[in-house]
């Protein structure tokens, strides 16, 4: 998809070049220019760069080679002084574990819960029973209310609920395996985004957890810019 949007600057690209690289959950743009100096090549490349931001805007979240994608949600997080928990089921505390990876999550994390039983949904994020009974623990309805029900059970500004199947087994004719529901609730304002990812048990959580934080970071971007509008 990214290679189509930029495929009129890859036929025409003599110096600089422009090159997408597929990784999980994620494209890298490398732009390279040949000059006799750096300075000469930055301002070969800055035209290019500034192209790509104007396709792709805000989904671009880096320009620094070594800044995760998580790196660049607590960083947000901790410049705003907002707190993040995450309620996690299929995923089975992979998210938050990707957010610990960085320096400072203490920070912004105080605490997380793995609820994969229906049990432990209801009795520790509050969803309800008949939601469950009525359209099941994957749908939703109840990453919804997983995502509202753990970011009052932390008192975080922000919430995750993550729910699906991630397979082999537990398909129904509904639902197939790969289904996932991601709910992201911040300072109550929630979104749920329906994702029915391909691959093995592994690669389908993996996948949840590069969208979810990715829906993280969309949906704070959009919170501190309606802040800055409304100074």
């Amino acid at each position: 998809k990214v290679a189509e949007e930029i495929e009129d600057l890859i036929e025409k690209q003599t110096n600089p070049t422009v090159a997408p690289y597929a990784k999980l959950g994620e494209v890298h743009l490398r732009v390279t220019a040949k000059a006799t100096s750096e300075e000469e090549a930055k301002k070969f490349v800055a035209p290019v760069t500034e192209e790509l931001y104007r396709r792709f805007g805000h989904k671009i979240f880096t320009t620094k080679e070594d800044e995760t994608l998580e790196d660049v949600v607590v960083n947000m997080l901790s410049k705003h002084h907002y707190t993040i928990a995450a309620a996690e089921s299929c995923t089975a505390g992979m998210f938050t574990a990707r957010l610990v990876n960085v320096a400072g999550a203490s920070d912004v994390l105080n605490e997380s819960f793995i609820t994969y039983a229906n049990e432990a949904k209801m009795k520790y994020l509050g969803v309800k029973e008949e939601t469950l009974n009525t359209v099941g623990a994957v749908s939703e309805e109840t990453a919804k209310q997983m995502a509202e029900g753990v970011a009052k059970r932390a008192g975080s500004n922000v919430g995750v609920g993550i729910t699906g199947l991630a397979g082999p087994g537990g398909e129904t004719p509904e639902k197939k395996a790969g289904l996932v529901y991601i709910g992201v609730s911040v300072n109550e304002k929630t979104k749920v985004s329906k994702y029915q990812f391909n691959g093995n048990r592994q690669k389908v959580r993996q996948m949840a957890v590069c969208r979810a934080l990715m829906m993280v970071r969309h949906a704070l971007v959009e919170e501190f810019f309606e802040k800055d509008c409304k100074k």
